[in-house]
């Protein structure tokens, strides 16, 4: 094969890679069965899914891409999210003849050994066609071009295998637990590929092919990494272009090559992007919010010459220094020296040194950072930040990858002239510059990076949890804390106020499901649409909790409430079992002790277990038997139709529901499948004259709407099952609201504070007329047209100024106008005594003053400050209602009430 596996000094390499992996990684070799490396965060959600991948498959028959084991029972759609679905199927083998915790440990020695395999099988080629180029043109008794001995020439790839491997920034992301972003070894393969395409006469296809094989392996195990080599092919062939002046002649078997690794990495994925298009189609671009936490996550320029935290000798020297976050991308000393030999000595280096110059730019993100402080010059990142997909990449640091290879190239440069220059000067190739010189450089860029004793996390599951996989039937089993998490934010978990950290307690209960096997309401992802998060926070009785976990008081009058309903959310749920978690950080023992006191005075549940393993408190309850519903009926104002309704239908609390998509979701919980009778009452279908019904993904009927308001439908037993069901509505089209029969105006305004979702919509017939940012959002409504005249937002967190001109905007407002008024994660703070008023005269009884992060809702009429109306809350989402309840521009059906009982 093309990796020349037979030759001695490619195997010796590799087995020295993989050695010297078990050395630096300490002390993991030692805890291989019961530790992986992290902290907690996000080790145990990415050694879930070497889990989910084959257990979807082969337990469940269904795509790994689609999970309702998550987000139960709402589920969600794992295209955006980082399932990692190479290492998982590299892991089978493993885990089931090791478990899941060595599988995850077996893949991260890979990924290091191989990416140093490859990096070194990169620079042995870009060597090689140094020195042929070299002999080609006559001028190998030049001094500057690299005539090497073998050992020589592979300590000089070998050295370069060891930047790229052991990296101070890829064992950054290994302590993270974010194997996906350590799990870059494919993209040295996939470059090495491209540049043998370009530079071959007439590549032979098998390039090809590998090239696309390289990319997908890449794509599977991070994708964006894949997106970083797909922009890379783009510059590369430009810089190809530019280099023999546009000519593009005689290059088809290049074109060739490029096509087919096109198709070999697209085919496969196609599943994965048609998810990914899918739901942005539907539920519209939420794969970036604003700039992401870009500008944290940057690279700081003093930081590439500053040791890692993590280094066993230097690391304290980090805390003398301003980075925000972490320093992600020191470089070594040695690396850099040889570094800038390569480009002083060695022509074809230059071309490397480009690269290198570029990706720092791109890792230093939207500003330019100096020790802390921030310039906003144009950046190379800021044009990533508008290409489709791309722009999901919010931590300019991850170009580190890109940035590393290119170092270790330059250092393979560096060092093979380097060599090559003394051993001609000393004329010999035996003892020091044969083996000591070599050696000694190599262990200096070990040295430098060196990032041990490697932080461990311990995932251990819980004994309780192998009793809970015994049970039979299909059940729910709620993680406490309750905790949804994305790459922007995370709602729920503990933590004490707004300062304490969040507790990861929670991302255990992801990775104790591998044992447990049943689904938790919980949630980790990547990217996912509003409601995904918005389902559970808006909850009942699932809202108190998560106020609790946040420090939060509930009054007597929520607690009497939540116990009233409690056994019913249970029910919905189909919960068997509770689980109660101490926290990680003793700063949120009292909001977690609280939590449980709410626990066991709320829920019918009776405590099973509690024990104290491997570190962390565990106590189990079980849910009591209760007796089971048979008819449900939903009315718009129910306070549990919340957890009735998935996609597709409007805001609830309305005098309807409105079902705003082609198909919309309903969630129906059974004990017992039997022959069910639906009605819709007060039924009025905009879209044209069907509307169908199907029962856990089967098609029912088609129903041709009667005279009559309510509507019937009949669903056999046959399509139902004991547990959760799924009944989807379906309709010919959708109408704007404007167009719809009986038209009315929708106005919808919705606002919450940043722990309940930090939103502050303001829906005027179906659109977002908000700017939908942190403060006060005002839109201004022409009563007769219902179009919007203006619109703003002020950020009273940040100052007073913005206060001020809030309320010289208000008393700008022509009398008559209808005002929306919506919060957004915190307004308060800088709330002026004006800015109160002025909100006031238009009828706002609430002041938000000394209200961190309270979510607040105002509709109103300038001028007549009686017709106000006014939600404000601390722990749940306000939100007020005009008319047709939508929050999409086009709307299907309205209902005034679904009941589903057995039939007679």
């Amino acid at each position: 094969m093309v990796f020349q596996f037979q030759r001695r000094r490619d195997l010796l390499a590799l087995l020295a890679y993989f050695l010297l992996t078990l050395v630096l990684t300490y002390p993991l070799i030692l805890n291989f069965t019961t530790h992986v490396a992290g902290d907690g965060s996000d080790d145990p959600a990415l050694a879930w899914n070497l889990w989910w991948v084959p257990y979807s498959l082969l337990n469940l028959g269904s795509s790994p891409i689609y999970t309702n084991y998550m987000f139960f029972p709402i589920g969600l759609n794992l295209g955006f999210y980082t399932l990692t679905y190479l290492n998982a199927f590299l892991a089978i083998p493993f885990q089931f003849a090791f478990g899941i915790i060595p599988a995850a440990n077996i893949n991260l020695i890979l990924s290091f050994a191989l990416s140093g395999f490859g990096a070194y099988l990169l620079v042995t080629y870009l060597l090689n066609r140094t020195r042929m180029n070299a002999e080609e043109r006559g001028n190998e008794t030049n001094p500057r071009i690299l005539r090497l001995s073998a050992s020589n020439f592979f300590f000089a790839a070998f050295a370069a295998g060891l930047v790229y491997a052991f990296s101070a920034n890829k064992f950054l992301y290994a302590s993270l637990g974010q194997f996906n972003i350590a799990s870059s070894q494919w993209i040295p393969f996939y470059i090495l590929f491209l540049l043998k395409i370009f530079d071959s006469p007439k590549p032979p296809l098998r390039y090809g092919f590998l090239l696309g094989f390289f990319l997908l392996a890449q794509a599977l195990s991070e994708f964006i990494f894949a997106s970083f080599l797909i922009l890379f092919t783009f510059a590369y062939i430009l810089y190809r272009l530019i280099k023999t002046r546009f000519q593009i002649k005689n290059q088809k078997s290049k074109i060739k090559n490029l096509l087919l690794a096109f198709l070999v990495f697209t085919i496969p994925m196609l599943p994965i992007l048609a998810a990914m298009i899918s739901d942005t189609l539907t539920e519209g671009d939420f794969i970036q919010q604003g700039l992401g936490f870009s500008n944290i996550f940057s690279a700081d320029l003093v930081g590439f010459f500053v040791p890692s935290q993590l280094h066993p000798l230097f690391g304290s020297l980090v805390s003398r220094f301003s980075f925000p976050y972490i320093n992600f991308m020191y470089l070594g000393f040695t690396a850099l020296a040889l570094a800038i030999l390569a480009l002083w000595k060695v022509k074809p280096a230059r071309i490397w040194g480009f690269w290198f110059l570029l990706f720092a730019l791109i890792s230093l993100g939207p500003t330019l950072r100096i020790n802390g402080a921030e310039f906003d010059l144009p950046m190379p990142f800021d044009a990533l930040l508008e290409i489709p997909l791309i722009k999901g990449n919010r931590y300019p640091s991850r170009w580190s990858v890109m940035l590393t290879l290119s170092l270790a190239v330059l250092v393979g440069y560096g060092l093979a002239w380097f060599l090559n220059t003394v051993g001609r000067r000393q004329k010999t190739e035996r003892g020091l510059i044969r083996f000591v010189l070599p050696a000694a450089l190599c262990l200096l860029l070990v040295f430098e990076p060196l990032s041990t004793p490697l932080p461990l996390s311990n995932l251990q599951v819980p004994s309780i949890y192998s009793e809970i996989a015994r049970g039979a039937g299909n059940f729910s089993v709620m993680e406490i804390p309750l905790a949804w998490r994305n790459g922007f934010r995370v709602t729920g978990s503990y933590r004490a106020d707004s300062q304490a950290p969040i507790d990861r307690i929670f991302m255990y209960a992801q990775f104790y499901q591998t044992t447990q096997q049943h689904p938790i309401l919980n949630g980790n992802t990547s990217r996912n649409p509003e409601l995904k998060f918005q389902y559970f926070a808006e909850a009942p009785v699932l809202n108190s909790l998560v106020a609790l976990q946040m420090g939060h008081e509930i009054d007597a009058a929520t607690r009497a409430r939540d116990k009233e309903l409690a056994p019913r959310v249970l029910q919905f749920f189909g919960t068997r079992y509770i689980m109660w978690h101490s926290p990680f950080e003793e700063t949120n023992r009292d909001v977690a002790n609280k939590t449980r006191a709410y626990i066991e005075e709320t829920f019918p549940a009776t405590k099973i277990s509690e024990s104290y393993e491997n570190g962390r408190g565990v106590v189990a309850y079980r849910a009591n038997e209760l007796p089971a519903n048979e008819s449900l009926i939903l009315k718009p104002n129910d306070p549990l139709a919340r957890l009735y309704f998935g996609e597709g239908w409007g805001a609830l609390g309305g005098d309807e529901f409105w079902a705003q998509r082609k198909e919309a979701k309903l969630f129906l919980p059974l004990e017992t499948p039997r022959d069910m009778k639906l009605a819709l009452s007060r039924f009025e279908s905009f879209g044209g004259p069907h509307w169908g019904i199907s029962a856990n993904g089967v098609e029912i009927s088609q129903q041709t709407p009667p005279e009559a308001e309510t509507q019937i439908a009949m669903i056999p037993k046959t399509l139902l099952r004991s547990g959760m069901n799924e009944i989807t509505f379906s309709f010919d089209k959708t109408l704007p609201i404007a167009e719809s029969p009986n038209h009315q105006n929708s106005l919808v305004v919705r606002s919450t504070g940043e722990e309940q979702g930090a939103f502050g919509h303001i829906f005027v017939n179906g659109i977002d007329e908000s700017p939908n940012a942190r403060g006060y959002n005002i839109v201004v409504i022409n009563p007769e047209t219902f179009q919007v005249e203006a619109r703003e937002n002020f950020d009273t967190f940040a100052s007073e100024q913005e206060s001020e001109r809030m309320a010289e905007f208000i008393a700008q407002i022509p009398n008559g106008r209808i005002v929306a008024v919506a919060a957004s994660d915190e307004a308060s703070f800088h709330l002026t005594e004006n800015a109160v008023n002025a909100l006031k005269s238009l009828g706002a009884k609430q002041d938000l003053r000394g209200k961190f992060r309270w979510s607040h809702a105002l509709i109103a009429t300038k001028g007549e400050p009686q017709t106000a109306r006014e939600a404000a809350s601390e722990i749940n989402v306000s939100q007020l209602v005009v008319g047709a309840a939508i929050t999409e521009r086009t709307a299907a059906a309205s209902i005034g009430e679904i009941r589903i009982e057995p039939a007679p």
